[in-house]
């Protein structure tokens, strides 16, 4: 083709020539990738459409509730999207102008951008794109398909100077300030008389991300670079995992992208749900959420949306980048969202407070044990400062809420419980009454946990009912689980999908009649006989169809980066004088304690928060207690009561077997309920609850009681 020929200047004229033929040149259809990703797009506001000619696309838009500007440099093309417009009875804007001279407006004009075919030279074009991606709203989008170098030999429509052709890597540059969905592709572009076949096509769908998600890839970026610092260093802190937390960051990212994981939603790359946005939920409350390197990447943890959807900060524990922004935090007026000893109500927190005070929250994201860690840490670094405590906030009303994501997780199990970014959600439904919030926040809020939940109930397999004639295959697998041998180091469960970090754990959760239902029916689908299981083949069928080493599955990141930071001696127990100073000084919320004698160490284990209902407390408690002593087994039945579990003493032997024999009976002395002819008020009974947990000098106490509307709180301290 002569040089002439190929560089022809595609003029007003030319397009006028070409639009004022009878018909219309490229159809009055939609174009087919405009079409596909159309239920992506907002159902309202407002839409650009470049180089649009005689308005096929817009029309489709504005059929679909847009209000849409078509812009073009022909006027003969604009005067026939009118036409088509008045005969689909819909509206259309149309502007006549050369996209060289085009103003887009003020930054933040238009809700989507369309650009089909719209080939321009390319310092044009990056002028019109950059352009574009300014004048975007905040979660706005530009659609674009366009031909590639490769189209000329195709010859099935499309500019023959290649400077006005491109290719995905060029896009990629000219919006790299926007999320960026690609591909190239060769497809059949039939529109019209231009456009007649198979074709080399560029697609793309890029967002304007609000400000807070920016901000939040922005730290989820500054971890990911750390990271890939193999010598990360070591700091003298009193928790082993926050003194390695550089270390645990460095083997969290590296299992992530061994495994394929998403760095910005946490979820596997094919059910990635970046895409699927909600609108952000602002407040007049700065959150900031500070995630522990354990928690970091878990799939099922929520924190992240503290940040994308509630406009949070987002800081993970451990990373220089992030130091800056804690210490800013740590070093004015900030509140912690943490129930506890002496945490107050935002009501009572409120009439203390000046009417126009501004409310900073800090959210710890992680297990009750690491937000008591992290916790530690900031407290003495605001020692440090000069700083006093920082003042804890609670919930009022937890009670009644059913958590979706928790019931995702373990069905049956989310009522009373919230996740992070749920008890967030519901720290904006009681501000409603007393901040400057709009109404129901809290519900927009928290529709931006339904994408991951969704993807999680996928994920997880949730077993289906098994016949009545199995129940006792159910029971005598539950009797095999008490038993069955765990050997060290950590194990997930093949059933769910969840890790545990130690024996006990997994044990509880193994003796669990959803785990031993889901084995059965395993079991049934691969043929194996369920009537009138012996011992020994309940023993082999439970073995055959419950755990797998984590090595031999697809963990959660941090769980793997657990196992390789103890096989890399990176997290050493601290010696039995440093735990009985840490423990000694903490007041901690729990409900679970584990104490058992191995290898001359007093092991002590806490669980999240106990919160019990009134009924449930009675039900569980409600009995006076004699003193007696009892064999080392009970330590483990102590456990499983303070669970709420209905099955803890028979559990007994099984939980002791977790380690070598405890200490001997003349050296343990505990206290066993016995029932009583009047239950006594569940404050009594906790006290006398606590008394159970005697061993070696390590005695729980109740340290005090909190009614709530919801429920009680219980305070205890280790010493």
């Amino acid at each position: 083709m002569p040089e002439a020929a190929a560089r022809r200047p595609m003029t007003a004229e030319l397009w006028d020539r070409r639009y004022s033929k009878q018909g219309y040149a490229y159809g009055t259809e939609p174009n087919d990738f405009l079409r596909e990703v159309a239920t992506q797009l907002p159902d309202t506001g407002s839409a650009l459409l470049l180089g649009e000619g005689e308005g096929r696309n817009a029309v489709f838009l504005a059929g679909r509730g847009l209000d849409c500007t078509a812009l073009d440099i022909s006027k003969a093309g604009l005067s026939k999207a009118r036409r088509l417009a008045q005969e689909r009875g819909v509206k259309v804007k149309t502007v006549a102008a050369d996209l060289g001279d085009f103003h887009f407006g003020k930054g933040e004009s238009w809700d989507v951008i369309v650009s089909i075919f719209c080939h321009l030279p390319g310092e044009l074009r990056r002028q019109v794109h950059a352009a574009a991606a300014g004048a975007l709203r905040p979660g706005g989008l530009i659609v674009l398909e366009a031909f590639t170098p490769e189209q000329p030999r195709y010859n099935t429509g499309g500019p023959p100077d290649e400077d006005r052709l491109v290719t995905l890597e060029m896009l990629r540059e000219d919006f790299s300030g926007l999320e960026v969905v690609g591909r190239a592709l060769e497809r059949e572009v039939l529109e019209g008389s231009y456009h007649t076949g198979l074709s080399s096509v560029v697609q793309l769908l890029a967002r304007k991300l609000q400000e807070p998600s920016v901000r939040y890839r922005r730290r989820v970026d500054q971890a990911f670079a750390q990271a890939q610092d193999v010598n990360q260093r070591v700091t003298e802190l009193q928790d082993p995992f926050l003194s390695v937390a550089g270390h645990a960051l460095h083997l969290t990212v590296k299992a992530s992208e061994e495994v394929g994981q998403c760095r910005y939603c946490w979820l596997p790359e094919e059910d990635c749900i970046c895409r699927e946005t909600c609108d952000q939920v602002m407040s007049d409350v700065q959150w900031v959420l500070l995630c522990h390197p354990l928690e970091f990447l878990r799939s099922s943890s929520s924190g992240k949306l503290v940040a994308s959807v509630l406009g949070g900060d987002f800081l993970v524990f451990g990373v220089q980048a992030h130091e800056e922004r804690l210490e800013e935090v740590l070093a004015g007026e900030v509140l912690l969202l943490l129930p506890g000893d002496g945490s107050r109500t935002l009501a009572e927190w409120s009439d203390d407070a000046a009417p126009d005070t501004e409310l900073t929250l800090l959210v710890l994201d992680g297990s009750w044990e690491q937000v008591q860690a992290m916790r530690d840490v900031i407290e003495a670094r605001r020692r440090v400062m000069g700083r006093p405590p920082i003042p804890c906030l609670r919930l009022e009303e937890v009670g009644d809420f059913q958590s979706p994501l928790i019931d995702a997780l373990k069905p049956g199990a989310g009522r009373g419980r919230l996740s992070t970014f749920e008890a967030c959600s519901l720290f904006l439904r009681e501000a409603e009454a007393s901040r400057p919030i709009p109404e129901s926040s809290w519900q927009a809020a928290m529709k931006g946990l339904d994408p991951m939940v969704r993807v999680l109930q996928r994920l997880l397999y949730l077993p289906p009912p098994v016949p009545e004639e199995h129940s006792e295959a159910v029971e005598a697998l539950r009797a095999a689980a008490r038993s069955a041998p765990l050997r060290e180091g950590l194990r997930r469960c093949r059933v769910c999908g969840a890790a545990f970090s130690t024996p006990l754990r997994m044990r509880e959760h193994l003796v669990g009649r959803r785990h031993c239902t889901a084995v059965a029916v395993h079991a049934r689908e691969e043929g194996e006989g369920l009537a009138d299981l012996s011992p020994e083949e309940a023993s082999r069928i439970f073995t055959a169809y419950s755990t797998v080493p984590l090595s031999q599955s697809s963990p959660e990141p941090p769980d793997l980066a657990l196992v390789r930071l103890r096989a890399q001696g990176l997290l050493q127990r601290r010696s039995h004088a440093a735990s009985e100073e840490k423990f000694a000084r903490r007041t901690v919320n729990v409900n679970a304690i584990s104490l058992f004698n191995k290898d001359k160490e007093v092991l002590l284990e806490m669980r999240r928060v106990f919160l019990c209902s009134r009924l449930e407390c009675e039900r569980l408690l409600g009995a006076s207690v004699v003193s007696r002593p009892l064999s080392t087994g009970l330590v483990g039945t102590v456990a499983r009561s303070l669970e709420g579990t209905d099955d803890g003493r028979q559990d007994a032997q099984g939980l002791s077997a977790q380690g070598p024999s405890g200490p001997s009976q003349d050296n343990m002395k505990v206290l066993a309920p016995v029932p009583a002819p009047k239950a006594p008020s569940p404050p009594e009974a906790h006290r006398q609850l606590a008394a159970l947990c005697v061993s070696q000098g390590y005695v729980l106490r109740f340290d005090g009681f909190e009614s709530l509307p919801s429920g009680f709180r219980c305070v205890f301290r280790v010493q």
